[in-house]
């Protein structure tokens, strides 16, 4: 069965991380002569060799409308162009300033009178970088604040009847905190109500195929992160039902609050767990943020071991690791592409602090699974769907504390009864396909904490 999922060679998934060679961002930043000397074709050949096939450009060098070809934006884009990547998301200053403005940027007394002018300005101002072999797209404002949604869709949308090729980048925020619903989030409804306004009204001004979030479980304190699973929930939910796409940047990264470590660099297993995590609810782009260290602010310093590479270049283990991960996800990636999110379900045997990212999920209804339970501390089965071969697919994953003491090399087992019409299964496990019997549709997993299946019945 799982083999004509692999006959096209047609899955697009886009992998790349933030703080690339030579962002302008941080405490660490020197003259611009140095930022440039980080750019290089070694330095870019070196972050594509993790896995890479993007650079979403951010603030490595910000197009300000300076001459074409001298610009800091255009050498870069030739060195990453040379180093074999052709996706490059450009960060143009404009753009941003208009992403950023408040109730629109059309009108009596804004910035344009008529969607004619702004689409007049948008296709001279994109006129020689669009023209580059790498160019792919265009960054906006990050994390956008609900009220900007109006000018974000403006310019959105005026820049996809410029260049329909240019993917507009928009990153979304988190939901990982209250304090600031009110500031962020529509008026109206309680919180989970708020999330799904604020999703929803960003598609509706921008016209946007995808929702595209970051959000970070290797968090010390677990009370903020228990939310996590409910809002990967939520997005999928609303991708399926508008058949786009949900798009993600995961954690690698490490950092402390004030004196206080807040966030752990996710070792190999943990960062296993996340990926496999993200593609059971139909995630079909991985950013990752960061590749390099970010820069401090006021309130947040980022360790330069915790991220994939140090400031002065030096590989961490997270490289190896993110790299080790992602060639193995290549070899389910371009089946899990062709299904969508469908439903989620878990069950928790014996609490762990981990399991709190639990706390608000969903326990819903799998279309082809009669009952499952596991044994040791929890799992979470994922059930995605190819509307044209009418077949399901199922992610399994094995919620137990990787960190544990008490789980190293303890197996956990699952025991999943599937809608008894279904006799064989093709299994994903460690990296290989195998095609086992259905007994009475009876199917059984067996998995170290943060290991996942994928299970294909027929």
């Amino acid at each position: 069965m799982y083999e004509k999922y692999y006959l096209k060679k047609d899955v697009e998934f886009n992998t790349y991380a933030y703080s690339v060679p030579g962002c302008e961002l941080g405490d660490y930043v020197l003259e611009k002569s140095h930022l440039m000397g980080l750019k290089t074709v070694e330095n870019f050949k070196k972050y594509k060799d993790v896995g890479f096939n993007m650079v979403m450009s951010g603030c490595i060098a910000t197009y300000y409308g300076e001459e074409w070809e001298t610009s800091m934006c255009k050498r870069t884009m030739d060195v990453v162009y040379e180093a074999g990547i052709d996706k490059y998301i450009v960060g143009d200053q404009a753009f941003y300033d208009l992403s950023c403005q408040k109730d629109g940027i059309i009108g009596e007394g804004k910035e344009f009178d008529s969607e004619e002018s702004l689409d007049k300005f948008v296709a001279n101002r994109i006129k020689d970088y669009s023209k580059h072999p790498a160019f792919y797209g265009i960054y906006l404002k990050d994390e956008p604040h609900s009220y900007l949604f109006k000018s974000f869709g403006q310019i959105y949308r005026s820049i996809k009847r410029v260049c329909p090729k240019a993917f507009i980048y928009c990153n979304l925020l988190p939901l990982d905190t209250l304090r600031w619903m009110d500031e962020r989030y529509p008026k109206g409804g309680d919180l989970f109500e708020r999330r799904t306004k604020y999703l929803e009204l960003f598609l509706n001004e921008t016209g946007a195929n995808y929702i595209k979030y970051d959000d970070y479980p290797f968090c010390y304190n677990k009370e903020n992160k228990v939310l996590y699973i409910w809002c990967l929930q939520n997005a999928a939910e609303i991708c399926r039902d508008k058949k786009i796409e949900l798009q993600f940047i995961a954690q690698s990264f490490s950092m402390k609050i004030g004196e206080f470590d807040y966030y752990w660099t996710p070792n190999e297993q943990e960062m296993r767990y996340q990926l496999n995590l993200l593609l059971g609810f139909g995630v079909r782009e991985l950013g990752f943020f960061t590749y390099m260290p970010h820069g401090a602010n006021s309130v947040e310093t980022f360790y330069d071991d915790g991220a994939m590479i140090t400031r002065s270049g030096k590989k961490n283990q997270l490289y190896y690791d993110t790299q080790k991960v992602l060639k193995e996800l290549w070899k389910i990636i371009p089946l899990v592409s062709k299904f969508n999110y469908n439903h989620s379900a878990y069950d928790v045997a014996t609490f762990n602090s981990f399991l709190k990212q639990l706390d608000y999920a969903k326990c819903e209804k799998l279309d082809k699974v009669e009952s499952f339970s596991t044994d040791k501390e929890g799992v979470l089965i994922n059930e995605l769907y190819d509307e044209k071969n009418n077949q399901y697919l199922y992610r399994i994953i094995n919620m137990a504390e990787i960190r544990s003491e008490k789980m190293q090399g303890v197996v956990q087992t699952t025991e999943i009864n599937f809608d008894k019409k279904f006799k064989k299964a093709d299994v994903f496990e460690n990296g290989e396909w195998k095609t086992v019997d259905l007994d009475g549709g009876k199917f059984v997993a067996k998995l170290l904490a943060g290991d996942s299946i994928y299970v294909l019945p027929y």
